[in-house]
């Protein structure tokens, strides 16, 4: 049976739970109660009850805290079901992945539908645009934002490098680890870019090999099948 401790480093995943730490606004990651104040101790679910008003204005009280903003009661029950301890980095991830796979929107993910996943998501995070409840939401323009422009519809998948055209780029790395072009692997074709944003190449990065084909890269950010094809002729 598949645990959320299995995801914890897939790309996917990662990025969407970066995209409902930037939704829910948390200005001190793990370390964040309701209303961005600071708490420092990880060993629990500080359990801080605070009151807000909603955009009906009614008065409601919350005790969201951490990365992902949990109820104290969600809490309890992910830390029951999962056996987290603490309240550390990695368990408030594993906590969030299995709320993901709760409202089967793991597969989603995995397969980079993420608008699909952010749809079946809304009644768990508020702040996302799906949410029912009575609290300020981001717009999907704002979510796309967060995952740079690459909230597709339906089953699209983009196309990546995959490891065999990756060795082709990387003829010392002799077994890739994965099938994406990896942040050092990205730093040795553009050695004047000091930090990349992330593991994959950027829509910028890929116009610079492209330069006819703005239009699509600026799309996606990944090569497309058809780009693939114009690096690596012989497949």
């Amino acid at each position: 049976m598949a645990t959320p401790q299995q995801y914890l480093n897939n790309p996917n995943v990662r990025k969407l739970l970066d995209v409902i730490a930037s939704a829910e606004g948390v200005r001190h990651g793990y370390n964040t109660i309701f209303g961005n104040e600071r708490f420092g101790n990880l060993s629990a679910h500080p359990n801080v009850r605070k009151s807000f008003k909603q955009t009906d204005g009614k008065t409601n009280f919350t005790t969201a805290a951490g990365r992902y903003q949990f109820l104290k009661g969600t809490w309890d029950g992910l830390s029951r079901q999962y056996g987290l301890k603490d309240f550390s980095p990695q368990s408030q991830d594993i906590g969030a992945i299995g709320l993901i796979m709760q409202k089967g929107a793991l597969n989603d993910v995995l397969k980079g539908n993420y608008q699909a996943a952010i749809q079946k998501l809304g009644s768990t995070w508020a702040s996302l645009p799906s949410s029912p409840y009575a609290q300020p939401r981001r717009s999907q323009a704002e979510i796309n934002k967060f995952l740079g422009g690459s909230a597709q519809q339906g089953g699209y998948q983009p196309q990546y490098l995959s490891a065999a055209q990756a060795a082709k780029l990387f003829p010392k790395q002799a077994a890739p680890k994965s099938n994406y072009l990896s942040a050092e692997d990205a730093a040795r074709l553009f050695p004047k870019q000091q930090r990349l944003p992330s593991d994959y190449l950027s829509a910028e990065e890929v116009a610079k090999i492209f330069p006819q084909n703005n239009q699509t890269t600026q799309q996606t950010g990944y090569l497309s099948a058809e780009q693939a094809a114009k690096l690596f002729p012989g497949g």
